[in-house]
């Protein structure tokens, strides 16, 4: 990454109200009135939402040829006039027409002179974007002088290579220019998933500050964004959120604010730049499959305290008993005599059925985080590829079958590294096991953002941790947090190999390996 040299600086994030393209005029003078008060209130980094001119349900790739839509060199020259006028800097999402006929949905970078610096364009492309949008595949950053910055498009949010790559390309703070689409049973209280886990865990996971410009109210008759601008920091944690149903110019004060997270090891991610064609999970979801014979039973059981040897043989019977397939216990942070106790439970395992992963960790002038999995044919032990203050292993998780169907395991903070759970989908996992060691308070989103992002089962425990999310990111069970209950739910493996989204856009399909060549070397 680029060194940092971020000052304290203001953005500005300009929540405009949706109009159909057919009011293409209502949106371009709720933008000039947006940027005018960004100006007042100080901002110096100004975004504007997803396609804010001159719709973002545009139809077909020449929405500048219809009636009541200004040229797009007028727009462009406008957008350069507020620039030079207030002094900042500006994101502006536009739907960009280009010379060969193909339209972009594209975030337009201008400097204080009005000099147009570069576009980013969104790569992820959502349902109906593909039908008259080019995709993008490159992933530039601005230095303003005063902050390196990149920028999202809303479902580009979804995938967790696309901040990523911004962040290794030095980027510190990301704007996400986005027109989340929303549910909610009332307009007050519209949301997306977007807003909820997968933005922080963007912040939370790159370590960089995250601003969102959202529009809000509906487009046409069936579209109706979140609204809900925000600003997330480096630790995920939501620091301001406008509301759902009304206007909003926002401005917020962001300053350095560094964070610790796991070192970034490239040389393990080639996986992700490789051809889609071949990867063992395009194989697998070639497979035929009977769902009805696939239903299976996750338990998770937050980290036993006490006599922690003894207490995994507990938990696994007591889950055993209620038909888990897999026990998956938070980590300890000290187990002493784990290693001969393990023939113990691997006989265990052998004589009842289904599968236990735990954690243990291993103290002294050379800590490790280890993750076991036991399952009646093998026993599996992973030394944590990524963590702070410990002595990482040389591999990835690995990718096992077990009872209830190819878990993947995640050991700790490799949960907090996207590039891992990333493979392991790319390996052809169904179900991610994570065994946590310490209470994190993003443990929650994590899980969620890596089941959503790879269409996968995550069955997540730690300290204070005991979750089953789906692969849409829904919590199908979660314990109350300090409580030391476990919990447990019914999943179904065929689910994870439905990769879909939204129609026309698939996590597994839509990725562009051949532009993530610089997440690994």
């Amino acid at each position: 990454m680029l060194a940092s040299a971020m000052e304290r600086f203001r953005v500005g994030l300009c929540q405009v109200p949706a109009h159909p393209l057919e009011r293409a005029e209502q949106n371009w003078a709720a933008i000039m009135e947006a940027l005018d008060e960004a100006g007042r209130q100080g901002a110096q980094l100004v975004g504007l939402p997803e396609c804010s001119y001159p719709a973002y349900y545009v139809r077909d790739a020449r929405p500048y040829d219809r009636p009541g839509v200004r040229p797009f060199a007028e727009v462009t020259a406008a957008l350069a006039g507020k620039c030079r006028q207030w002094g900042y800097w500006l994101a502006a999402g536009l739907a960009v027409p280009h010379e060969d006929g193909s339209l972009t949905n594209s975030g337009l970078v201008f400097d204080p002179a009005g000099e147009v610096r570069g576009r980013y364009d969104k790569s992820f492309l959502w349902h109906f974007d593909a039908r008259w949008f080019r995709r993008g595949r490159e992933f530039p950053t601005w230095d303003t002088g005063f902050v390196r910055f990149g920028i999202l498009v809303c479902a580009d949010a979804r995938q967790p290579e696309v901040a990523r790559l911004l962040a290794v390309n030095g980027a510190e703070v990301i704007l996400d220019l986005t027109a989340w689409v929303a549910w909610g049973r009332t307009m007050a209280e519209l949301s997306t998933t977007q807003c909820e886990y997968l933005v922080p865990v963007r912040a939370f996971e790159n370590g960089v500050w995250v601003a969102a410009a959202d529009r809000y109210g509906p487009e046409g008759s069936s579209l109706v964004y979140a609204g809900r601008s925000s600003v997330y920091d480096p630790a995920g944690v939501t620091r301001f959120c406008a509301p759902a149903d009304s206007g909003a110019v926002v401005t917020f004060d962001i300053e350095p604010m560094p964070v610790e997270r796991p070192a970034r090891r490239p040389s393990l991610y080639g996986r992700l730049a490789e051809p889609t064609a071949g990867l063992p999970v395009t194989r697998l979801l070639a497979e035929a499959v009977v769902p009805a014979e696939l239903s299976r039973r996750v338990a998770v059981v937050p980290s036993p305290t006490g006599r922690a040897v003894e207490g995994l043989a507990a938990a696994y019977l007591d889950q055993r008993e209620q038909d888990a397939d897999l026990v998956v216990v938070g980590g300890a942070p000290a187990t002493p005599g784990w290693e001969a106790a393990l023939p113990g439970l691997e006989g265990l395992v052998r004589e009842r059925g289904g599968s236990l992963l735990f954690g243990v960790r291993e103290n002294g002038p050379r800590p490790r985080e280890v993750a076991v999995l036991v399952t009646p044919r093998e026993t599996v032990v992973h030394a944590a590829s990524h963590g702070r203050g410990i002595t990482t292993g040389e591999m990835l998780p690995p990718v096992v079958e077990t009872p209830a169907g190819r878990v993947g395991i995640l050991c700790g903070e490799e949960a907090f590294v996207p590039e891992v759970a990333r493979i392991q989908m790319l390996e052809g996992a169904e179900l991610l096991g994570w065994t946590a060691f310490a209470e994190e308070p993003m443990a929650e989103r994590l899980a969620r953002a890596r089941s959503d992002e790879n269409r996968v089962y995550t069955a997540a425990a730690g300290p204070e941790l005991a979750i089953v999310t789906a692969p849409n990111g829904a919590p199908l069970v979660i314990a109350p947090y300090g409580s030391g209950l476990a919990m447990a739910a019914q999943v179904n493996p065929a689910l994870a190999r439905w990769k879909d989204m939204a129609p026309g856009t698939n996590v597994l399909f839509d990725r562009i390996p051949e532009a993530y060549g610089g997440l690994a070397g």
